[in-house]
């Protein structure tokens, strides 16, 4: 009879992690589908995702660029990872980055449910599809950014700590230090989530290696990454008020989680170290917004608990506890039916990537345009823009120079210049002339 109730458990775990996997595959494709079928743009959208196709690109060609040559090891893992799986899978880049982005994606997922069903949260249900429809998971999956392996190296790390397989989860620290300091501080304070007898042993080699990989990294790429404290920033992280972020909604209704549970902190042990790292992740959201990936999986666990005991609590009327919860739950789906088409539409236009495609067909030679565009430039024209994002932060007096030239008037001085520097085109666009 054991061993029926057991197989009858697994099979409803199994059917619970197919559905969830198949909503995030739905919300994963409708921002593909939204931008291609309604908005006629077979480009994939934002920046971050070109400049690792154009690192990816070259990695496989074994073609020097500009990231390379600097030895940014933060920002080349995600491409590496993008070129390997293009060569072992036999498909362009362009192709890899889709298939390793759902693939991480689904298996963090999964990570997220084993951790959650070791830590003894009940409503691991509630909060997976929480963290499916908020806005801070839908643009990391969407615009394929270099946190999606940094995400799931992390939950690795955390669940390998709560099956004590603690030299395992020095490696998968360590692969997740790689991504830059805002990784290996999230991973640090993540695994506190597996607070435990012995655990400040494993946590004091843990930051020797961080520290160790930090300053390998940081000394071959010394930019660092910015921190700022400030109103403005806090109320940044709400997608709603900024490009992306978390659900106000679902922020509010974690802090009704942590005020609803607060006098169950003694016979719950898991809830103090998740109330530490969720103020500790919130704070450094707060500094530098790139935080919020790992804040959001935090956050989650919290909202569910929350909306938990709302739903299960005594209500002097019925009707307004059915009012209310309704706005909340309308308030939760609504940024997965809103936020797809927001990411949908965002650049590059066709227009622009049109633009770029007639460059292509010409002579080489660099183009001139603002950073914002560089990397759209080299990815669509396959020409070498002078000045990019990532150019621009390791060397800003690169974008000092574009911008000077941009807005010098005398024909005569900007040829002479163009001509000095290689330049054979200039690329103006509404942005530019901001």
């Amino acid at each position: 009879m054991k061993q029926r109730f057991t197989e009858i458990d697994v099979n409803k775990k199994l059917k619970r992690l197919l559905v969830l996997s198949i909503l995030f595959t739905v919300i994963f494709i409708s921002t593909i589908f939204i931008r291609h079928n309604i908005f006629s743009n077979s480009s994939l959208p934002g920046k971050e995702v070109y400049f690792n196709l154009n690192s990816a690109k070259d990695i496989l060609n074994l073609r020097s660029n500009f990231v390379l040559e600097e030895k940014d090891i933060r920002d080349l893992i995600w491409p590496v990872i993008i070129a390997a799986s293009s060569f072992i899978l036999r498909v362009p880049v362009e192709a890899s980055v889709l298939i390793i982005t759902l693939v991480f994606g689904l298996l963090s997922l999964i990570l997220i449910y084993l951790v959650a069903d070791k830590l003894g949260f009940k409503k691991k249900n509630i909060a997976l599809v929480l963290f499916l429809i908020s806005p801070a998971t839908i643009w990391l999956y969407a615009t394929y950014g270099k946190y999606i392996p940094a995400l799931f190296f992390s939950l690795l790390t955390l669940y390998l700590l709560l099956i004590s397989k603690d030299n395992a989860a020095l490696l998968t620290f360590a692969f997740a230090s790689f991504f830059g300091i805002i990784s290996t501080v999230a991973t640090l304070l993540i695994s506190f989530l597996a607070f435990r007898k012995g655990f400040f042993s494993w946590l004091a080699k843990a930051v020797a290696i961080g520290v160790v990989i930090s300053i390998f990294a940081y000394a071959l790429f010394p930019p660092f990454e910015s921190f700022t404290l400030s109103f403005d920033s806090f109320f940044a992280l709400f997608f709603s008020l900024s490009v992306f972020g978390v659900s106000i909604f679902a922020f509010l209704i974690a802090i009704i989680g942590i005020i609803m549970t607060w006098h169950e902190r003694k016979q719950r042990k898991e809830l103090l170290p998740t109330y530490a790292v969720f103020l500790a992740l919130l704070f450094l959201s707060v500094l530098n917004k790139e935080f919020i990936f790992f804040f959001n999986f935090v956050l989650v666990f919290l909202a569910a608990t929350g909306l938990t005991k709302l739903v299960e609590r005594e209500w002097a009327s019925q009707l307004i506890r059915n009012l209310v919860l309704l706005i909340l739950i309308v308030a939760l789906i609504f940024p997965a039916l809103i936020f797809p088409v927001r990411i949908a539409n965002m650049q590059p236009e066709k227009e622009l990537v049109s633009a770029f495609g007639f460059l292509r067909s010409q002579e080489n030679g660099k183009v001139l345009s603002i950073a914002h565009n560089g990397f759209w430039i080299e990815y669509f024209s396959g020409k070498e823009a002078l000045v990019d994002d990532f150019k621009a932060a390791a060397e800003p007096e690169i974008n000092d120079k574009a911008t000077s030239l941009l807005m010098e008037r005398e024909l005569k001085n900007l040829s002479a210049e163009l001509d000095a520097k290689g330049l054979k085109y200039v690329f103006i666009d509404s942005k530019t002339r901001e």
